[in-house]
Formats: C-alpha cells, sequence, structure tokens
C-alpha cells in the first residue's frame, strides 16, 4: 500500500545525505584560537607561513573570519591575495608562502582556515606544512610555534590526513561543522519528530 508520509521522509532523507556527500569532498575547516595573554601588553607579529618543494602537490590555504587585535601587515609573499576583511588566500606556488601580521598581545586572535587542492588526489611523496609562528615585533626572536597543520598526500596506497599539532600553552584548534552536517543533523530530527508524531497518532 502506498504511503505518502514514508515516501516525503525517504525523500528528505535522500536530498540531506546528496547535499552532504558534495561538502564531503572539501577538507574540514578549522578554528584556530591562540591565546596570548602571557604576552600582555606586548606587540608582536604572527607568521603564516607553507612550506613546499617543487614536485609537492598544489594547495590551497584559505583563512577568513579573523577576530582580535590584528593590526597592519608587515610583510606577503606573491603567492598570497585578499587581506583579513574579506579574507585569505594562498598558494605554495613557491618555496617559501608566507603572511606576516601585526598582532597587539593580551587578549585571544581566531580565524577560520581550511585547505584544498591536489594534495587530496595526488599520489605523491612530498608533504606540505603549514605553521603559524609567533614572532618578536622585529622579527628577531621566535617566541612560539602556536599550530603546524601537516598536510599529507596519499602514496603507495596511504590514506590522504591534515594532521594538526598545537601548542598547548598558546592554540587550541576545533573542527567546524560543515552548513551540510547541520542540514542532515536538522534533517535527522525532523524524521524522527515526524516518524514519532506519527506513531502517536495511531
Amino acid at each position: 500500500m502506498f504511503n505518502f508520509t514514508t515516501l516525503v521522509r525517504k525523500a528528505l532523507l535522500a536530498t540531506a545525505l546528496v547535499i552532504c556527500s558534495g561538502a564531503a569532498l572539501a577538507g574540514p575547516t578549522y578554528l584556530v584560537t591562540l591565546h596570548t595573554q602571557a604576552y600582555s601588553g606586548e606587540s608582536g607579529l604572527l607568521d603564516f607561513g607553507m612550506g613546499s618543494t617543487a614536485d609537492a602537490p598544489s594547495v590551497l590555504a584559505q583563512m577568513w573570519n579573523f577576530s582580535g587585535a590584528f593590526s597592519d601587515e608587515f610583510d606577503r609573499s606573491s603567492s598570497v591575495e585578499g587581506d583579513l576583511v574579506n579574507g585569505i588566500f594562498m598558494t605554495n606556488s613557491r618555496a617559501s608562502n608566507y603572511l606576516t601580521q601585526a598582532v597587539v598581545l593580551g587578549d585571544d586572535l581566531s580565524f577560520n582556515i581550511n585547505f584544498s587542492g591536489d594534495y587530496e588526489t595526488m599520489d605523491s611523496p612530498s608533504g606540505i606544512s603549514f605553521a603559524v609562528v609567533l614572532y618578536d615585533a622585529a622579527m628577531s626572536e621566535m617566541w612560539d610555534i602556536a599550530v603546524q597543520f601537516d598536510l599529507v598526500p596519499a602514496f603507495n596506497g596511504d590514506a590522504v590526513g591534515v594532521f594538526v599539532d598545537a601548542n598547548a600553552n598558546l592554540a587550541e584548534v576545533a573542527v567546524v561543522p560543515e552548513p551540510s552536517q547541520l542540514l542532515l543533523m536538522l534533517s535527522a530530527l525532523a524524521l524522527a519528530g515526524l516518524a514519532l508524531r506519527r506513531s502517536r497518532t495511531l
């Protein structure tokens, strides 16, 4: 016997799964929070750097949603585009790719970042590292490596991965749920609610 409610529930679930499967192909988005209270009253430089070899797969790092006392830009390489307001885009087109940003320390600094590119599908022995490093205002002394992302391509059948090493005294890194994941959860809750309501009316 044809059941319209069951058909609608299955259609909603299938739609949510299709939408989510597309987003699952992209790398996760990370929220990086730097706790700089130990340097209160200091001015410093935050260096976003991506090291690469000539044979490494291509990578695009996107950073946005900057929050905290970010100040003037200090320096950047030609592989960097954008700004703090509209988002920063950095590739690994050079051996050394960097953006150095002045910051006022004492409160939290945060931003979102994700990675995409050939490293997700290309079979290669060469990995790529992206690091956030805190320097003094003259960039003469490195104070701390806040966080490092190691992007490991697939090689000889090994799985691709992004490995995060956060300085426990300075940084926190959290994975941000994608909108499609939230949609899937909401769809599941809605379907469960419909099923519960229907069971109560029977």
